[in-house]
């Protein structure tokens, strides 16, 4: 099927930007928030020639667009996560990624995009997408959207089910069972909080700093109507040599 042609105006306009604006203020096209994120980090040395992306994000294929972006601008990308854009890789995976790093001149660049995803329909309805092929919409991100369900029901799993391990290990990990989320954006954002944080203990458990410098960027993935991705940029990091981290203002510029 031919993708429909993306007017970059047409979801800025009705409920969606009204949606939007009310959970992720400040959310701007991917195209606009991959230019910031270049601009930002090229004086810093991350040029494609020395620079590995690692990206953790949903593997729904809402997202793929979002990592060919990735790719184009800084070439071939390596997948760190799992359901929920959550870090699924593990202690080996992880020491596969970093052993691809560029070494030019004895020192490469590590840039991390840490990214779980939600929908918003042209009508505002949080957490679905009609997706190309079909005429209803249809969660998103499933797997959040499952567990935020099972949370509001009482059934949320006790223990991880290996024929079932992401979800059950994801909803374990993110929900406090006395507690329900509030909302799918709730559950969401926490999501973010728990890939932010596996994303740094990783980094810093294999101290990649003293080898490359490393940047992180992390906030959430909005597909809106029509296949256009926008993005809720929260936290930016750089650390160098010294491992200590250093935030980027919210709208990219020097450390």
């Amino acid at each position: 099927m031919t993708k429909p042609p993306i007017d970059p105006t047409a979801a800025a306009s009705g409920s969606f930007a009204q949606s939007v604006e009310r959970h992720f203020p400040g959310a701007l096209p991917s195209g606009d928030y991959l230019q910031r994120v270049r601009r930002t980090i090229e004086p810093l040395g991350f040029l494609p020639s020395r620079t590995l992306p690692l990206v953790s994000i949903c593997r729904d294929e809402l997202t793929t667009t979002f990592f060919d972006a990735i790719e184009h601008e800084w070439g071939l990308a390596f997948t760190l996560a799992g359901l929920g854009g959550v870090p699924a890789l593990g202690r080996t995976g992880w020491k596969a990624a970093l052993s691809h790093v560029p070494d030019v001149d004895g020192r490469g660049s590590v840039l991390v995009f840490g990214f779980p995803h939600i929908g918003i329909e042209a009508d505002g309805t949080i957490g679905v997408t009609v997706r190309r092929g079909q005429m209803s919409p249809t969660a998103t991100c499933g797997a959040l959207a499952s567990i935020f369900d099972l949370a509001q029901a009482g059934q949320l799993p006790t223990e991880i089910d290996f024929d079932d391990f992401e979800a059950t290990r994801l909803a374990i990990r993110l929900v406090d069972r006395r507690v329900p989320p509030a909302s799918l954006v709730d559950l969401t954002v926490s999501a973010l909080d728990a890939l932010e944080v596996d994303l740094w203990r990783a980094i810093d458990e294999a101290q990649v700093w003293r080898d490359h410098d490393v940047t992180i960027w992390c906030g959430v993935q909005i597909h809106a109507h029509g296949e256009q991705d926008w993005i809720w940029p929260r936290d930016a990091w750089y650390a160098g040599s010294d491992g200590h981290r250093r935030r980027f203002p919210p709208d990219g510029g020097p450390v």
